[in-house]
């Protein structure tokens, strides 16, 4: 589902929206029912017959009408017809850790979401690549499995933050398993991980575990995320900003653990690249990508489009006639309501 003309439907919208806050006001200033105006006996004969909540569904209905207006203004298309394509590109997976030390603030405006901003600048110079993501905190699961659709890629990517795994931990080698058993299977495919991360892993096992999920046909490139000085981990009260404790009423500082990130670069025969700063690590991996030797990728998408504005418009005039013709009881009421 796409939308042609969406800037002139927001612009309708707007306008729709600037005249009824500019009615509400006026009718609110003219007061014309305040019971320090009129005479109660004369309220009283006026509403005798009339009915407000036909009046307010009235109201409603117009309103609704001129929405699904704008909806239909806005040049609605639907794919009618689903098509195998062949692309040429890479397989991608992007494996982010959302542990909560990724809150840290170290990096402006945290970790997490400077991690968020990169791969949404990674994604928009794409083509013809399959993307997918794996989050891992304590445990792991895949987020977005492989697709070609970019748009739907920023939408998860938006949605990530560090509550989504309630296991607290750093898995990473889990993670990079799960990252590797979602890519295809073909060995003639090129596949590359980037595992974005602090790197702080607490198990003992991690590397030799990496080791032996490895295959020759994945590589995987690392992007620290954090500072070595280290950072305290905000966490959000009801009264205040406070920071992480441990079990011991201790402050918790994260570190980026950039020895043990560079050792599973040179482990996955990748890059290691960090962020430390305000430095961007978008372009360095968009070479990297593209340095990448491309093979046909079959995927599916719509096609064959067609305009789909006729049914909000029906709907538009269907909420107008029926406003219409709603009956409110005593007329004389109407004019004072629209």
């Amino acid at each position: 589902m796409i939308f042609e003309n969406i800037t002139l439907s927001i612009i309708f919208l707007f306008i729709i929206s600037v005249l009824l806050v500019f009615g509400y006001y006026q009718n609110k200033s003219n007061a014309i029912f305040s019971e320090n105006n009129f005479n109660p006996n004369f309220l009283n004969s006026l509403f005798k017959d009339g009915n407000f909540q036909f009046i307010r569904f009235k109201k409603i209905l117009i309103y609704l009408s001129f929405f699904m207006l704008a909806f239909s203004i806005s040049g609605l298309k639907m794919g009618t017809t689903v098509r195998p394509v062949e692309r040429k590109g890479i397989d991608i997976i992007f494996c982010i850790d959302v542990s909560k030390s990724m809150d840290a603030e170290d990096i402006n405006p945290s970790r997490i979401d400077k991690v968020k901003f990169e791969i949404n600048k990674i994604i928009n110079e794409l083509s013809g690549d399959r993307i997918g993501i794996v989050v891992f905190s304590g445990s792991n699961f895949l987020y977005l499995p492989l697709t070609m659709d970019y748009d739907a890629a920023k939408l998860f990517v938006k949605s990530i933050d560090t509550d989504m795994i309630s296991l607290n931990g750093t898995a990473i080698a889990q993670a990079l398993d799960t990252s590797i058993n979602s890519l295809s299977k073909d060995d003639k495919q090129e596949k590359m991980i980037f595992l974005f991360s602090d790197g702080e892993d607490h198990s003992n096992d991690s590397i030799e575990a990496i080791k032996s999920q490895l295959t020759d046909d994945v590589t995987i490139h690392v992007i620290g995320i954090g500072s070595v000085a280290g950072s305290l981990i905000p966490v959000s009260t009801a009264e205040s900003k406070a920071f992480l404790k441990d079990s011991s009423g201790e402050l918790v500082m994260t570190k980026l653990d950039e020895k043990f990130l560079i050792n599973i670069s040179e482990i996955g025969k990748g890059n290691f690249l960090r962020v430390s700063g305000n430095e961007s690590v978008s372009d360095p991996i968009i070479n990297i990508i593209n340095t990448g030797e491309e093979s046909l990728i079959s995927s599916y998408e719509f096609s064959d489009y067609d305009y789909k504005y006729q049914y909000p418009l029906f709907f538009a005039i269907l909420f107008l006639f029926v406003s219409y013709i709603l009956p409110t009881g005593n007329r004389r009421i109407w004019k004072y309501f629209w």
